[in-house]
């Protein structure tokens, strides 16, 4: 039997999104069924939430928590999942009314996909989805749920999202810290096992004189040969004494004497830099797509109460 791969199934669960409490679980032979929720045309049963809760559940039993704590997780846990079920239901019936149907072409693709991201075989899929107790078949019902869902806020939502030019200006200047990169130094050293004498050093570079020919010519450290080319830094990593000299300082500017735990140094700021920074153009396309979602999302929120005002729904848990 060929080995299989141990894969965590959590980024397989998620990787559509839209979905929550999607998960599936073993249900105790115990459990009576009845309903413990109209929503329209359409009924959830003590069956179908006991199943989405069972992960849930199995996780607060082995908490170590009290049973008084145990009690209120399990019954917050059972409204959450009931809430979700019933918007399920409710975006299930609208999806109906409009005719908005998955094939099983696109469910097929969508499992591909992930199997594709992931390089996984099969095999080494269908044994990942047992980890998380889960068959094939489960898992390609609530990747049909989740393109369902995909497709009825395309329809209902989408279209109604509106993203302006102010929009993404106004959120790149209140996001400014984020685009504007983060500040490094590219500096240059010079190192010697001697005070006085890098002190010399110091006045000669005080008098003008290029600090690459006198790395070159009097430095001890292994990047002489390179003008005393250390490269870029965060200074923020740096020891207080060094990052406090190297801090004031401008392109072209040089520390004094430093005692440092290699010997004594001077260091240079051949430039400072902004790693990262993005001018609104560069991130134009980024900020566009973070108001979009939240937009989506939003508008979806207030679609699915405004669905709720309208349904009957009652709860009888």
């Amino acid at each position: 039997m060929p080995r299989i791969k141990a894969v965590k199934i959590n980024w397989i669960v998620f990787s559509l999104i839209i979905i929550s409490f999607s998960f599936c679980g073993s249900v105790s032979a115990d459990v009576i069924d009845r309903i413990v929720a109209i929503v329209d045309d359409d009924i959830v049963t003590l069956v179908q939430l006991s199943k989405e809760s069972a992960p849930y559940m199995k996780n607060i039993e082995s908490s170590g928590y009290p049973d008084e704590k145990k009690k209120e997780m399990m019954q917050d846990i059972n409204k959450k999942i009931l809430t979700a079920l019933i918007d399920q239901s409710l975006t299930r019936q609208e999806a109906k009314k409009y005719q908005i149907n998955v094939s099983d072409t696109e469910v097929n693709n969508a499992v591909e996909n992930v199997k594709k991201a992931k390089s996984l075989s099969q095999e080494e899929f269908e044994y990942a989805l047992k980890q998380e107790g889960l068959t094939l078949n489960e898992y390609r019902e609530n990747v049909k749920k989740q393109i369902l869902q995909a497709k009825l806020i395309n329809y209902s939502v989408k279209s109604k999202v509106i993203i302006t030019e102010s929009d993404i200006k106004k959120r790149y200047e209140s996001d400014a810290e984020k685009y504007s990169g983060k500040k490094k130094h590219h500096l240059r050293n010079i190192l010697m096992d001697n005070e006085d004498e890098i002190k010399e050093i110091k006045r000669k570079l005080d008098k003008k004189e290029n600090f690459i020919t006198l790395a070159k010519n009097y430095s001890i450290a292994p990047n002489a040969s390179d003008g005393g080319d250390l490269g870029i830094f965060d200074i923020n990593n740096f020891s207080e004494s060094i990052k406090n000299g190297i801090s004031k300082l401008n392109k072209g500017g040089f520390t004094n004497v430093i005692s440092t735990a290699q010997g004594f140094q001077i260091f240079y700021i051949e430039d400072i830099v902004l790693e990262g920074a993005k001018t609104l153009q560069q991130a134009y396309d980024e900020i566009h797509e973070i108001l979009y979602r939240e937009q989506v999302e939003k508008k979806f929120e207030t679609w699915l109460e405004s669905l709720k005002e309208k349904a009957h729904i009652k709860i009888m848990l």
